[in-house]
């Protein structure tokens, strides 16, 4: 004879057991789509930090250039640049008004003669830069260990400044014309063209190690716009990889922002 009441709560025990598994899904689900709006959130204000970071950068570079262009041009980032021969060469620092040194931290001024260099590529055949600095400390790049742009201590910022050899592009016919001279005149020749290029990222939030970070800040430039830097098949010359691209293959979250500015040297007093 069958027993109708355990029949019946075998059939409960079953009933039960699948509404906890259909449950237990629903409840996965919920927690991974958390995960995954949180994670996009997190994204969202990592890039506008790291933006907002950037244009910090580019902010403090332009008051470097402001407060020196009259008595010490030859002592800011722009006047380096435009010194006799480093046309077409980059000079890189590290945005690092917070800097670590043992247990203390320091601040430290946005630029000076003793903390920079200016590099070229290694050869037309390599992506990356040459080991010899042609001005400055071939040593003077970020390390993501000591030196940040923000107090957190979260965001590293390097910057590059170069006097472009490349030709402008999109610029007003009389954009380059000295104030008060005449177009025709030959010898205005003191309007010189600087573009910065700052990239900002966050060490702390890549899975990348410390040593192939700093061997992407170390051996890679970050202007690919300058003719020797670009591709060109007749010169048997290769793009160089650029210091975004470096950091973007480790998956560090990061930032890049491009500048140009226009600089009238015969508005300024002094000499370099």
């Amino acid at each position: 004879m069958i027993n109708r009441s355990n029949y019946q709560i075998g059939a409960t025990l079953i009933t039960v057991l699948i509404l906890l598994v259909i449950i237990t899904i629903i409840g996965l689900y919920a927690i991974r789509h958390s995960i995954f709006n949180l994670k996009i959130a997190t994204n969202a204000q990592v890039q506008t930090l790291l933006m907002q970071t950037s244009d910090v950068a580019l902010d403090h570079l332009e008051k470097n250039f402001n407060a020196n262009e009259l008595e010490n041009l030859a002592g800011t980032p722009v006047g380096q640049v435009l010194l006799d021969g480093n046309q077409g060469k980059e000079l890189q620092l590290c945005f690092k008004p917070t800097e670590v040194d043992g247990s203390a931290v320091k601040n430290n001024l946005f630029f000076n003669l003793s903390d920079f260099r200016i590099i070229e590529r290694k050869a037309k055949n390599s992506t990356e830069a040459s080991l010899i600095a042609e001005s400055g400390n071939i040593n003077a790049f970020c390390d993501p260990i000591s030196m940040f742009s923000i107090s957190r201590k979260a965001i590293v910022t390097q910057v590059a400044v170069v006097s472009p050899d490349d030709p402008a592009i999109e610029v007003n016919r009389f954009e380059y014309t000295n104030k008060g001279s005449d177009p025709k005149d030959s010898t205005n020749t003191n309007t010189k063209r600087v573009r910065a290029t700052v990239t900002s990222f966050a060490p702390a939030m890549t899975s990348a190690s410390i040593a192939d970070i700093n061997l992407c800040l170390k051996n890679r430039l970050m202007d690919d716009s300058l003719l020797k830097n670009r591709e060109n098949t007749a010169l048997g010359q290769v793009k160089i990889e650029t210091l975004h691209e470096c950091l973007n293959k480790l998956g560090v979250p990061l930032n890049t922002q491009v500048s140009e500015y226009i600089v009238r040297l015969n508005e300024s007093k002094s000499n370099i």
